[in-house]
């Protein structure tokens, strides 16, 4: 919600790639199990860090939401290859997740002040 009263394409763009990211995990998640959900999860990541990617050409907003969905890939392809339980990678992904949506909200209630103070200058 701050990312679309921000607003910015940009933060209102990442917001939604996030939404995505997140409704089709939850999607796989009911319908997959086992080897066949991580390779669900390295794809929709793998998609996720490629569209933060290009939008982070020239911008520093979007690099760290990049380099996590990559870090995600490489987590999910170690968790493929080494199965250490799914409860341990369910509680990382939620954290890495609840950090996305943190980073997200925080830096439009930066733009929200920032576009505030500007308009009363």
């Amino acid at each position: 919600m701050a990312a679309l009263h921000s607003r910015s394409e940009q933060l209102s763009a990442a917001a939604r790639i996030i939404f995505v990211n997140w409704a089709a995990a939850l999607q796989l998640w009911l319908v997959l199990g086992g080897a066949a959900l991580t390779v669900g999860y390295i794809v929709i990541d793998a998609i996720t860090m490629a569209l933060f990617f290009r939008m982070s050409r020239g911008r520093w907003f979007p690099a760290p939401l990049c380099f996590m969905h990559g870090v995600l890939v490489i987590y999910h392809i170690g968790t493929l290859l080494n199965t250490g339980g799914l409860f341990w990678e369910k509680f990382v992904l939620n954290r890495l997740f609840d950090i996305e949506l943190v980073y997200v909200t925080a830096c439009a209630l930066y733009r929200i002040v920032a576009v505030n103070r500007a308009g009363r200058a």
